[in-house]
């Protein structure tokens, strides 16, 4: 249950935070949402805790805040996928749009048995 609340409340916080926020499809296999984050937005603290092919369907450079202050910008151009590994047990981040312009996403996230 304390799982459970955990997850409930990471989905609120991106959900009060990033514009637009919706979950397309989610089954035991994965979990398919879009997003849309405004620029100089930023995404709360958390954990990518499945891998996932993101589809950005509006482009631009996302940039990754560690915990331990280091920055990293990762690119989702338009109208490619890119591939994200899950982040490593314990380790979150949280991120910001940096563009001028929203970065809207497809994120298939792929739920591992």
């Amino acid at each position: 249950m304390k799982y459970f609340l955990f997850g409930l409340l990471s989905l609120l916080t991106v959900q009060l935070q990033a514009l637009e926020f919706e979950v397309q499809l989610d089954n035991e296999q994965v979990t398919v949402v879009r997003v849309k984050v405004m620029p100089n937005e930023e995404i709360g603290l958390h954990r990518d805790e499945y891998p996932q092919v993101v589809y950005a369907l509006q482009g631009g450079v996302i940039t990754r805040l560690e915990a331990d202050g280091s920055t990293t910008d990762v690119e989702f151009p338009t109208g490619q996928a890119v591939y994200r590994e899950i982040d490593p047990p314990g380790e979150q981040h949280s991120a910001i749009n940096n563009c001028s312009h929203p970065v809207e996403i497809i994120s298939v996230r792929i739920k591992q048995s």
